[in-house]
């Protein structure tokens, strides 16, 4: 499987998806058959694990406004995955702690096709790894 990669973390790539590298994140979809588009970033403090109350507060904006939530654990990281609609488009945003890093990730697809890529970016979400940890 590919493999999609930032300086500072790794993930695999499912079949037929590709890769568009910035200098932030990464924007992965399927160009022949796909629905969305998943965008990954990471960020790390210098010190300390990410508690659960700075995933709150980053996800604060997107809570008020009504998104649905849901607590996740993949592995070694834990956080929110949230849910919503807007102007005919299904996102879903997810803040996960790894250790001292916090990914967060975005995923937009039609109203009228949520659901459809989900194996996928399970695979691709649950394949996250920060490089050089153990955490």
């Amino acid at each position: 499987m590919p493999t999609a990669a930032q300086p500072l973390w790794t993930a695999s790539c499912p079949p037929g998806w590709i890769m568009e590298n910035d200098e932030d994140s990464v924007l992965l979809y399927d160009p022949e058959e796909g629905i969305g588009t998943l965008e990954i970033s990471c960020f790390c403090k210098e010190e300390g694990a990410t508690t659960d109350e700075e995933l709150l507060d980053l996800a604060a904006d997107t809570l008020a406004a009504g998104a649905r939530r849901m607590d996740v654990s993949l592995g070694d990281m834990h956080g929110l995955m949230l849910s919503y609609s807007e102007d005919n488009m299904a996102w879903k945003e997810w803040y996960l702690a790894a250790g001292h890093c916090v990914f967060f990730i975005t995923y937009d697809c039609p109203e009228d096709m949520e659901g459809a890529e989900d194996e996928e970016l399970a695979a691709i979400i649950g394949s996250l790894k920060i490089k050089g940890s153990s955490e």
